[in-house]
């Protein structure tokens, strides 16, 4: 048994020596791989530069208030509570009908009906005129009260002073003895008057409401 012990020494001794040379060969053989094009980062091409801006366009300008007022079909309808005299009937109905409602409401239509200028419009006429013509309600129907020839004169960014030229027909319910009176416009579908009978006036615009041509 003690003569096999060095074979067996000289024999482990050689296959390890083996091996490790094996495993070098391998380990040595292989080079190192170069990176693919892929693996390499590109760089990221520059943003391209922002396209001018296009120049900003003029605001177009506002109509006159003359062009307002005379829009073609444009009927400006008494407002009763935007006005003066609905002010003045509901303290006056609020203290003589304070416990009886219906007696309020009745007082307070019969103030609105004392006023008959209930529709307006800013037209012209066959022979190119301008022209104001004021109506009023009758039986659920508008019939003209008053017309005069007009002539816009001083106008603002929302006021227009209006001269009455003559060739009125009619009496005028509004601006009797006056040749001359302003409106202001809030927009393009309200007005307002001073008028020195009636005070303040406001008017709503309605598009065909006047249908009486």
């Amino acid at each position: 048994m003690a003569s096999q012990r060095p074979w067996r020494v000289a024999l482990v001794a050689a296959s390890l020596t083996t091996l490790g040379a094996a495993c070098g060969s391998r380990a040595g053989s292989e080079p190192a791989q170069a990176p693919t094009p892929e693996a390499v980062k590109q760089p990221e091409p520059a943003p391209p530069p922002p396209a001018p801006e296009a120049a900003a366009e003029p605001a177009p300008a506002g109509r006159l208030p003359s062009e307002i007022l005379s829009v073609p079909d444009k009927a400006w309808v008494f407002s009763f509570e935007e006005s003066a005299g609905y002010d003045k009937a509901k303290a006056d109905c609020d203290e003589r009908f304070k416990e009886e409602p219906s007696g309020r409401a009745r007082c307070i239509t019969k103030a609105r009906d004392a006023f008959t200028a209930d529709a307006m419009e800013f037209t012209r006429d066959d022979a190119g005129n301008d022209v104001w013509r004021i109506y009023r309600t009758q039986s659920n129907r508008l019939v003209q009260v008053y017309s005069v020839q007009i002539e816009y004169v001083e106008q603002g960014s929302d006021t227009v002073s209006i001269k009455k030229l003559g060739k009125e027909k009619g009496k005028p319910i509004l601006f009797s003895g006056v040749n001359e009176f302003k409106v202001k416009l809030g927009g393009e579908y309200s007005l307002e008057l001073q008028d020195e009978k009636h005070g303040l006036l406001a008017y709503d615009a309605r598009l065909g409401f006047i249908t009486t041509k």
